[in-house]
Protein backbone atom coordinates (compact mmCIF):
# COMPACT_ATOMS: atom_id res chain seq x y z
CA UNK A 1 0.00 0.00 0.00
CA UNK A 2 1.78 3.22 -1.08
CA UNK A 3 1.81 6.52 0.59
CA UNK A 4 -1.37 8.40 -0.58
CA UNK A 5 -1.91 12.24 -0.13
CA UNK A 6 -4.43 12.95 1.45
CA UNK A 7 -7.03 15.26 -0.06
CA UNK A 8 -8.48 16.97 2.89
CA UNK A 9 -5.85 17.07 6.05
CA UNK A 10 -8.30 18.68 8.15
CA UNK A 11 -10.96 16.20 8.07
CA UNK A 12 -12.68 14.99 11.23
CA UNK A 13 -14.99 12.35 12.05
CA UNK A 14 -18.69 13.80 12.88
CA UNK A 15 -19.91 12.03 16.41
CA UNK A 16 -22.52 9.79 14.44
CA UNK A 17 -20.08 8.95 12.04
CA UNK A 18 -17.39 7.84 14.87
CA UNK A 19 -20.50 5.91 16.46
CA UNK A 20 -20.66 3.75 13.36
CA UNK A 21 -16.91 3.28 12.50
CA UNK A 22 -16.70 2.45 15.99
CA UNK A 23 -19.13 -0.50 15.84
CA UNK A 24 -17.25 -2.05 12.90
CA UNK A 25 -13.78 -2.92 14.98
CA UNK A 26 -12.86 -5.23 16.82
CA UNK A 27 -11.91 -5.17 20.11
CA UNK A 28 -8.38 -3.93 20.34
CA UNK A 29 -9.33 -1.70 17.53
CA UNK A 30 -11.98 0.10 19.90
CA UNK A 31 -9.92 0.46 22.50
CA UNK A 32 -7.15 2.26 20.40
CA UNK A 33 -9.68 4.41 19.05
CA UNK A 34 -11.28 4.71 22.19
CA UNK A 35 -7.74 5.63 24.12
CA UNK A 36 -7.20 8.20 21.29
CA UNK A 37 -10.67 10.03 21.33
CA UNK A 38 -10.63 9.98 25.13
CA UNK A 39 -7.30 11.86 25.52
CA UNK A 40 -6.03 13.21 21.70
CA UNK A 41 -3.02 11.78 21.42
CA UNK A 42 -1.14 10.01 19.08
CA UNK A 43 -0.66 6.16 18.69
CA UNK A 44 2.56 5.78 19.78
CA UNK A 45 2.06 7.48 22.65
CA UNK A 46 -1.07 5.36 24.12
CA UNK A 47 1.31 2.26 23.30
CA UNK A 48 3.83 3.93 25.58
CA UNK A 49 1.63 4.55 28.20
CA UNK A 50 0.34 0.57 27.59
CA UNK A 51 3.89 0.00 28.25
CA UNK A 52 4.98 2.48 31.24
CA UNK A 53 1.00 3.61 32.79
CA UNK A 54 1.34 6.26 35.11
CA UNK A 55 -2.42 6.62 36.67
CA UNK A 56 -2.70 10.01 39.06
CA UNK A 57 -5.40 8.08 41.30
CA UNK A 58 -6.29 11.45 42.67
CA UNK A 59 -6.60 13.84 39.97
CA UNK A 60 -8.31 11.61 37.64
CA UNK A 61 -4.65 11.88 35.10
CA UNK A 62 -2.94 9.69 33.13
CA UNK A 63 0.85 10.95 32.19
CA UNK A 64 2.39 10.31 29.28
CA UNK A 65 6.05 9.37 29.09
CA UNK A 66 6.90 7.95 25.73
CA UNK A 67 6.01 11.90 23.65
CA UNK A 68 6.63 12.93 20.25
CA UNK A 69 10.13 14.78 20.19
CA UNK A 70 9.16 18.60 19.00
CA UNK A 71 12.00 19.42 16.50
CA UNK A 72 10.86 22.82 15.87
CA UNK A 73 11.06 23.98 19.55
CA UNK A 74 14.24 22.34 19.32
CA UNK A 75 13.69 19.94 21.85
CA UNK A 76 16.03 16.82 22.07
CA UNK A 77 14.26 14.09 24.80
CA UNK A 78 10.82 13.55 25.08
CA UNK A 79 8.62 15.72 28.00
CA UNK A 80 5.78 13.88 29.65
CA UNK A 81 2.61 15.30 29.03
CA UNK A 82 -0.54 14.96 31.97
CA UNK A 83 -3.69 14.46 30.57
CA UNK A 84 -7.00 15.15 32.01
CA UNK A 85 -9.47 12.40 31.24
CA UNK A 86 -12.98 11.81 32.03
CA UNK A 87 -13.56 9.77 35.57
CA UNK A 88 -15.71 7.02 33.79
CA UNK A 89 -12.54 6.59 31.00
CA UNK A 90 -10.24 6.30 33.54
CA UNK A 91 -11.48 3.53 35.46
CA UNK A 92 -12.26 1.91 32.20
CA UNK A 93 -9.10 2.59 30.89
CA UNK A 94 -7.55 0.76 34.56
CA UNK A 95 -9.57 -2.31 34.02
CA UNK A 96 -9.06 -2.84 30.72
CA UNK A 97 -5.10 -2.35 30.32
CA UNK A 98 -4.36 -6.35 31.19
CA UNK A 99 -6.71 -7.46 29.07
CA UNK A 100 -6.67 -4.91 25.58
CA UNK A 101 -4.09 -3.62 23.92
CA UNK A 102 -3.32 -0.84 21.55
CA UNK A 103 -3.07 -1.35 18.01
CA UNK A 104 0.18 -0.63 15.79
CA UNK A 105 -0.24 2.62 13.59
CA UNK A 106 -0.65 0.27 10.31
CA UNK A 107 -2.92 -2.11 11.86
CA UNK A 108 -5.13 0.20 13.17
CA UNK A 109 -5.07 2.76 9.94
CA UNK A 110 -5.96 -0.84 8.18
CA UNK A 111 -8.62 -1.61 10.29
CA UNK A 112 -10.11 1.57 10.53
CA UNK A 113 -10.41 1.90 6.67
CA UNK A 114 -12.17 -1.63 6.54
CA UNK A 115 -14.54 -0.11 9.58
CA UNK A 116 -15.40 3.01 7.19
CA UNK A 117 -16.10 1.15 4.41
CA UNK A 118 -18.82 -1.37 6.16
CA UNK A 119 -19.97 1.89 7.99
CA UNK A 120 -20.04 3.56 4.33
CA UNK A 121 -18.15 6.61 5.48
CA UNK A 122 -16.86 8.54 2.41
CA UNK A 123 -13.32 8.10 1.30
CA UNK A 124 -11.80 5.87 3.92
CA UNK A 125 -8.60 5.53 2.00
CA UNK A 126 -8.30 9.11 3.42
CA UNK A 127 -8.68 8.53 6.88
CA UNK A 128 -6.07 7.53 9.54
CA UNK A 129 -5.68 7.27 12.97
CA UNK A 130 -4.67 10.93 12.68
CA UNK A 131 -8.10 12.18 12.02
CA UNK A 132 -8.97 10.86 15.61
CA UNK A 133 -6.63 12.85 16.87
CA UNK A 134 -8.66 15.81 14.96
CA UNK A 135 -11.61 15.03 15.94
CA UNK A 136 -10.90 14.95 19.18
CA UNK A 137 -9.40 18.80 18.81
CA UNK A 138 -12.25 19.52 17.12
CA UNK A 139 -14.60 18.65 19.69
CA UNK A 140 -13.27 19.68 22.13
CA UNK A 141 -13.34 23.36 20.56
CA UNK A 142 -16.53 22.73 19.62
CA UNK A 143 -17.62 21.66 23.47
CA UNK A 144 -15.86 25.47 24.00
CA UNK A 145 -12.45 23.96 25.44
CA UNK A 146 -9.91 27.08 25.37
CA UNK A 147 -7.31 26.50 22.77
CA UNK A 148 -4.21 27.18 25.35
CA UNK A 149 -5.14 24.52 27.17
CA UNK A 150 -6.10 22.28 24.02
CA UNK A 151 -2.77 22.72 22.60
CA UNK A 152 -0.95 21.93 25.62
CA UNK A 153 -2.55 18.90 26.32
CA UNK A 154 -1.88 17.90 22.67
CA UNK A 155 1.87 18.86 22.58
CA UNK A 156 1.00 21.29 20.28
CA UNK A 157 2.07 25.37 20.34
CA UNK A 158 -1.64 27.55 20.12
CA UNK A 159 -0.12 28.60 16.54
CA UNK A 160 0.13 24.99 15.63
CA UNK A 161 -3.69 24.59 16.93
CA UNK A 162 -4.96 27.15 15.08
CA UNK A 163 -3.45 26.38 11.94
CA UNK A 164 -3.53 22.37 11.91
CA UNK A 165 -6.54 21.60 14.23
CA UNK A 166 -9.04 24.45 14.29
CA UNK A 167 -12.28 24.54 12.23
CA UNK A 168 -15.73 26.58 12.33
CA UNK A 169 -18.30 24.99 14.63
CA UNK A 170 -19.94 23.05 12.02
CA UNK A 171 -22.10 20.81 15.08
CA UNK A 172 -25.63 20.81 15.72
CA UNK A 173 -27.17 20.26 19.08
CA UNK A 174 -27.48 16.27 18.47
CA UNK A 175 -23.77 16.18 17.60
CA UNK A 176 -22.91 17.78 20.86
CA UNK A 177 -24.92 15.40 22.68
CA UNK A 178 -23.10 12.50 21.24
CA UNK A 179 -19.58 14.11 21.57
CA UNK A 180 -20.84 14.66 25.65
CA UNK A 181 -21.88 11.10 25.71
CA UNK A 182 -18.46 9.62 24.33
CA UNK A 183 -16.44 12.23 26.04
CA UNK A 184 -18.24 12.42 29.61
CA UNK A 185 -16.65 15.31 32.08
CA UNK A 186 -13.53 15.44 30.36
CA UNK A 187 -14.67 18.71 28.61
CA UNK A 188 -15.74 20.21 32.08
CA UNK A 189 -12.69 19.31 33.59
CA UNK A 190 -10.90 21.94 31.21
CA UNK A 191 -12.60 24.53 33.02
CA UNK A 192 -12.06 24.06 36.23
CA UNK A 193 -9.32 26.29 37.75
CA UNK A 194 -5.66 25.67 38.50
CA UNK A 195 -4.36 22.26 37.52
CA UNK A 196 -6.81 19.66 35.79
Amino acid sequence: MGNKIKEDKYRFFYPPEFEKVRDFLNKNGKFTADFMINTGCRIMEARGFVQTPVFDNERKNITLIHTKVRARLKEKTPRPRILPVSKPFFYQLKKDLPTHRVLSTNAFNLQLKEACVKAKIPKPDQLSSHNIRKTFATWMLSLGVDGFRLAKHLGHTPNELAKDYATNDVFNSTDKQIMRGILKDLPDRFFQNGRY
